[in-house]
This record gives structure tokens, sequence and C-alpha cells, in this order.
């Protein structure tokens, strides 16, 4: 439902996602930033690998359709992933939420390196695809780390209100977080704290139809929830001891969902 990259895209993004799986594979993430936050315990960090790894795995699962893709539930369920990744991150959350019977369950790629603005540009488009192919009006969201930003983008500037039924984020950076610094792309500013993207979207007016659930965690090494401000308006829940990576596979963030989606 997406449109085709050139050549060139292509091999940009498998250039992000050799260096992602690298990463997570030898334990560079989460080993390093989970040791210079000095906040998470052996058995966090080891769940937060076990995870990461796991997923990094399941990348080419990405080319597939979601488990959940075909059922049908109260509304379209539409994933997001994060920085560096693709929608099989999803694919452990997916299948719970299709097993409560939400769906259908599909995944939105879009471009990391690029600009926030663009991909919920582009997420607009989707949604619309999404309602046109499903007949519904309305489409529920989850976002997970820079996915949820871009999807707040488009709900409170992208003019998303009132088509997102619920969104839902999970370890996102609303407020920004200083580990972006280290990326590359649009993202490495925007998603700093106090940049001008941090701060429009703080400015912008609280979404008078969509209902906003923020998901966050004091175990997570890249956007701990103490450096996250609430969100005025927004429901905010924080669990103390999953990484990251760790909560789009853990069975309490999946019931605190599906208990919001049904």
């Amino acid at each position: 439902m997406q449109k085709r990259h050139s050549i060139r895209h292509l091999a940009w993004r498998s250039g992000v996602a050799v260096v992602s799986q690298a990463m997570m594979f030898t334990g560079l993430y989460p080993v390093v930033p989970h040791l210079v936050r000095g906040r998470v315990s052996a058995r966090t960090l080891l769940s937060e690998w076990g995870m990461s790894a796991a997923l990094s795995a399941a990348r080419p699962v990405g080319f597939l359709p979601l488990p959940g893709s075909r059922r049908q539930g109260p509304r379209p369920v539409v994933v997001l992933h994060g920085y560096a990744m693709n929608r099989a991150n999803f694919v452990p959350l997916a299948f719970r939420l299709a097993r409560a019977g939400l769906g259908p369950i599909v995944g939105f790629e879009y471009w990391t390196l690029g600009r926030t603005a663009a991909a919920a540009r582009q997420l607009a488009w989707f949604v619309e695809h999404v309602q046109a192919m499903t007949g519904s009006p309305q489409v529920d969201i989850i976002g997970h780390s820079m996915g949820g930003v871009v999807a707040r983008y488009y709900v409170t500037l992208g003019g998303g209100d009132g088509a997102v039924h619920r969104l839902i984020t999970i370890g996102s950076p609303h407020h920004g977080t200083d580990v972006s610094r280290i990326g590359i792309g649009h993202a490495n500013r925007e998603l700093y704290v106090g940049s001008k993207l941090i701060q429009r979207l703080a400015a912008a007016p609280r979404p008078a139809l969509t209902r906003v659930t923020t998901i966050l965690s004091n175990g997570d090494a890249l956007v701990p929830a103490s450096n996250q401000a609430e969100i005025p308006g927004a429901e905010r829940i924080v669990f103390d001891d999953l990484g990251h990576v760790a909560m789009l596979g853990s069975r309490r963030v999946a019931r605190e969902i599906i208990s919001r989606l049904k």
C-alpha cells in the first residue's frame, strides 16, 4: 500500500539495517546506553538485549503482512516502528492484539532518516488509504519510539485529529532525548531535547477528538520516563522494569493497549 523506492533509497535502508543489526547482535545496544545511564538491573538489561536481538533477527518478516492483517475488529490498527527499525518489531504485539479480536493490523513504513513532517504527511495518505480499503471512518495508531512522534505530529499538526480514534505511543521521546545526537539524518536534531520540532509539538493545540495514551518506562535507557514530562490531556502509563524494545514484547504493555483499543 506504499510507494516503491529507488535503488539508492533501498541501499540506504539496507545500510541502516545492517548497522542496527550489528549493534543489537553484538550487544553494543543495549549494553552501552544502559551502563551510561546506570539506572537498570541486570535482569532488565538482559531482557532488553534478548528482545532487541530477537526482533532484529525477525526483520525480514517485515516484508510479510503482520499477524491480524485480516482480522476484523472495532477499527483498523496502524503501527509505526521506531528509528532504524521496521514493522517486524510489532510481530509479538500484533499477535496479541489479533488474539484479542483487534484489527486489521497494518504496518506503516517510513524513512527514519528523513523529516518527521514528511513522514507525517505520508502517514496521512496511508490512513486515508486504510480508511478507503476498510470502509472505517477511524483508525487506531500505535507508535513506538520515533514512530509515536510521527503519529503525534500527524494528529496535532497534520489534520489527523478525529481520523485517529486512539493514539498510543510506546517509549516515544515527545520531549526529546539526548541519545538522538548519536544518530544520523534529520532525527539527529529533530528529536533532541529542546529542538524546534519538540517545541512546536509542545505548543500545538490538544487533540479535540483523538484520545492519546503514552506508555513509558523507567528502565528505558533511550527514553527514560523520568525525562519525559506529561503531555497535557494525555493518559500516562509508566513501568519500572522494561527496556525500550522490551516494551514491544511485554504482555503487560499489550494488556494495557488491548484494554484501551477494545
